[in-house]
């Protein structure tokens, strides 16, 4: 990926990165395709797949869930890692960024809602601090 720079990595430039990326990061999946192609659906479970074919790891339990069926309040969803009410979009490449999507509990992903990843009492106040933060949720969550 990177033998069109030049030199040692310590060498390369900003710029030059820059372009690297902007030049080689051109698809935009949709969030979720509805001709059933392609998709960020298609990819999470591709980039998390669990320990056992057909299943996704998810995001604060670490269990793994069968990845079919996904999107509903019983079954796994999308976590973005930054919310989108903290200034994702609701559309374009940083909606469907994959670096900043990963499956999830349903369950646990709405009770974090937009919360900090922080330790508890820091950026949000001691009051809303559960520990851990679901009945689903792994301990240190």
């Amino acid at each position: 990926y990177y033998q069109s720079l030049i030199g040692t990595p310590e060498g390369w430039s900003r710029s030059d990165l820059q372009v690297l990326l902007e030049t080689t990061h051109r698809i935009v999946l949709p969030y979720t395709s509805s001709s059933g192609g392609d998709d960020a659906w298609a990819a999470l479970i591709d980039l998390d797949a669990g320990s056992s074919p057909g299943t996704v790891k998810l995001l604060y339990s670490g269990v793994d869930v069968p990845a079919e069926p996904h999107g509903t309040s019983s079954t796994w969803n999308r976590e973005h890692l930054w919310p989108k009410s903290r200034g994702v979009g609701y559309e374009g490449a940083d909606f469907t960024d994959l670096h900043h999507l990963r499956p999830a509990d349903a369950n646990v992903n709405s009770a974090r809602g937009n919360k900090h990843f922080s330790e508890c009492g820091i950026a949000e106040d001691i009051s809303d601090c559960t520990t851990p933060a679901h009945s689903e949720a792994a301990a240190d969550t």
